[in-house]
């Protein structure tokens, strides 16, 4: 419920919930121990993915020099231990990827190994970001104080939430025309956002809202794992080899993609097949049934602010 809408709240009320929350999740996990699942480094930069993809639904309300100011500083701190996270996942990919293999498992451990001391490495070089990332994070939280959280309404989110799914189904296109791993991953970061915010409106129509929410995860799952099995090429690469391990894990790399390419395009499609202003009318269809719903007839403070 902490990623969602609450029945007993303005919107504005719970977008300021949620974004704050999700700043204060992102200093607590930042200073976290590593306990071998997920790291403080993930957790850290998926609360800030949520805050920023939650901010972009008040865009417009606020002054835009503070906006900015805001989605610049998440952007920055999430930036700033962005090599470590991209060290965890190519070798939490080579890991996942030895489960393929059938008593070949040891030809390539020395891949993993040196993906291994380069994460170590990473996590020595930036071992003072927990306390920078806490300052900033801390100052952005003071900074956003002040805005007008009582004048968002409806028509705001609508509106962004249909920004959202046109720059996804744009960037998909061009992912089609031309099919590169830097287009594949801003499709992605598009797909991802939207689940975000599918997510945090999810009580408009749970049912309807959840179908949605499920197939934008199924395409970010694996678009993710084509992200991650790019960073495992272009790191075998760099490292020249051509040992047996290296030939065995470069064949598996581009079966797995071109399976996972196939499928997050044609799920893609299938879910981008509305024009954005098709899909804007369905939103608020679910807008317009929530706000009139009898069960929160009762409550005059929030359905005076969401009219």
């Amino acid at each position: 419920m902490s990623y969602e809408l609450k029945p007993d709240e303005t919107i504005g009320d719970g977008l300021r919930r949620i974004i704050r929350k999700q700043i204060e999740n992102a200093i607590c996990t930042s200073k976290a121990k590593q306990n071998g699942k997920d790291s403080p480094v993930h957790e850290t930069r998926k609360h800030l993915k949520k805050a920023r993809a939650a901010l972009r639904l008040v865009r417009g309300e606020v002054k835009k020099k503070a906006w900015n100011r805001t989605d610049d500083c998440l952007a920055r701190v999430g930036e700033m231990i962005s090599e470590v996270r991209d060290a965890e996942v190519r070798l939490e990919t080579v890991r996942q990827l030895r489960g393929f293999l059938r008593g070949k498992k040891r030809s390539f451990e020395e891949t993993e190994e040196l993906l291994a001391f380069e994460l170590d490495s990473f996590l020595a070089a930036f071992s003072e970001w927990p306390q920078e990332a806490e300052a900033r994070l801390s100052e952005t939280l003071e900074q956003m104080r002040d805005w007008p959280w009582d004048e968002l309404d409806c028509k705001r989110v609508r509106r962004n939430v249909q920004r959202t799914y046109k720059r996804g189904r744009k960037v998909l296109d061009a992912a089609i025309e031309k099919m590169t791993t830097k287009k594949l991953h801003a499709f992605r970061k598009c797909a991802k956002e939207l689940s975000y915010q599918i997510r945090i409106l999810e009580p408009l129509a749970p049912k309807v809202f959840g179908e949605l929410n499920d197939e934008l995860k199924t395409i970010g799952e694996c678009l993710g794992q084509l992200h991650d099995l790019a960073f495992v090429t272009q790191r075998l690469w760099s490292f020249r080899g051509d040992k047996q391990g290296d030939r065995i894990l470069s064949a598996l790399i581009a079966v797995r993609t071109d399976e996972l390419r196939a499928t997050a395009i044609a799920l893609g499609e299938r879910f981008y097949a509305e024009r954005p202003r098709q899909f804007a009318r369905r939103i608020a269809q679910y807008f317009s049934e929530w706000e009139t719903a009898p069960d929160f007839a009762a409550n005059g403070n929030r359905v005076a602010t969401l009219n």
